[in-house]
């Protein structure tokens, strides 16, 4: 899996090169990506992904416990009040008259159900939930103890797709789309089973996975009991978190990322989504920056932004427009450039499947 998600970004970069004249060298040292072209050249910066404690961090240097390279940027990380606080981040955007779900000092003063949230966490970790209006939940320890960072509030639960979108500086250039993961009754096995099922695949078991609570929450949302029998067919979901799909799978570039296929006015969102984004930052940044927005794409076709990452895993396909931007030349490369190099990897490993946030 590791080699295979590598190989990607080398690919994107080399088929941008070659379509553009340039050349690409990599410091094996450093894990720096040098970029030239039209008699100029970048230092492009790594990024891994990284266990610690049980939880995953992104760092840039490629340490025992990495598990996965998540891309190059050319420019240090980035700290913005904006990514850092999800308060801070919802006012901002609320401000511009864009959507985001209401909020509140705590589950006692919503008007709708709810989640739980810190205003700094990451990784969907700082949250538990959803719970009903009028519901007064017991805070769990990892939103009240003393290594809990940021504000405690409410947020309403607004259902729907998981949406992750990346942009450099206002143009979108990589959309995930998930659905929640869930379990689908058979009638004759009862919910506990399917679920421990699904954990397996992820070499999980009930016992092991460290965020069974928050299933079980999920199971509670809905008026589902563990023990019980789910109709054949009946599906239900076990979590809504961006990233927990419960299963190893492999996406091709087309199916991971979405944003060519949306319909105009979903795309019109986010659009409109970027150009808030970049104006944003503009008073502190002077050049565009890749970003991820996470939001929720409701029934009616309406997305709700969520939150704010400045240092996201890096897609493949951003390169395009990052290097293009950077280096003056036209950002409309032949869509087939990257989209063979693709197909020719999957080719070379049919067996071979993609971590969660497939890059």
């Amino acid at each position: 899996m590791f080699s295979l998600i590598t190989m990607n970004h080398f690919r994107a970069i080399k088929a941008w090169a070659d379509a553009h004249g340039g050349e690409a060298r990599l410091d094996i040292a450093s894990f720096e990506m040098e970029v030239k072209a039209r008699n100029r050249y970048y230092r492009l910066l790594p990024q891994f992904l990284h266990e610690s404690d049980g939880r995953m961090l992104h760092v840039n240097t490629l340490l025992p416990k990495s598990t996965s390279f998540i891309g190059w940027r050319p420019y240090q990380a980035l700290r913005l009040a904006m990514s850092t606080d999800k308060l801070v981040f919802k006012q901002a955007i609320a401000a511009a008259g864009l959507p985001t779900p209401a909020h509140w000092p705590s589950g006692g003063d919503a008007t709708t159900d709810f989640i739980l949230k810190r205003s700094v966490g990451s990784f969907g970790y700082q949250l538990a939930g959803p719970f009903r209006q009028g519901q007064l939940p017991e805070i769990p320890a990892a939103l009240s103890d003393g290594r809990a960072r940021g504000t405690l509030f409410a947020e309403a639960f607004t259902p729907g797709q998981i949406i992750k979108a990346w942009f450099w500086g206002a143009q979108p250039v990589h959309v995930q789309s998930q659905s929640y993961a869930e379990v689908v009754g058979d009638g004759r096995t009862d919910l506990h089973t399917l679920v421990t099922r699904r954990l397996a695949e992820i070499g999980e078991t009930w016992e092991s996975y460290g965020e069974r609570d928050q299933i079980s929450g999920c199971l509670a949302y809905q008026g589902e009991d563990p023990g019980a029998v789910p109709a054949e067919g009946h599906p239900v979901w076990i979590d809504y978190r961006y990233g927990r799909r419960f299963t190893q799978q492999g996406n091709t570039e087309s199916q991971d990322n979405v944003w060519p296929r949306m319909p105009d006015a979903q795309r019109e969102q986010l659009l409109q989504a970027g150009a808030w984004l970049a104006a944003a930052l503009r008073a502190e940044l002077n050049a565009p920056v890749l970003c991820a927005m996470d939001g929720v794409l409701d029934a009616s076709g309406k997305v709700w932004w969520l939150e704010l990452n400045s240092n996201p895993v890096c897609p493949p396909t951003a390169y395009f427009e990052m290097l293009s931007s950077l280096f003056g030349t036209p950002a409309n490369t032949p869509p087939g450039a990257f989209a063979e190099v693709v197909r020719a990897a999957r080719a070379a490993a049919p067996t071979e499947s993609s971590p969660a946030e497939s890059t």
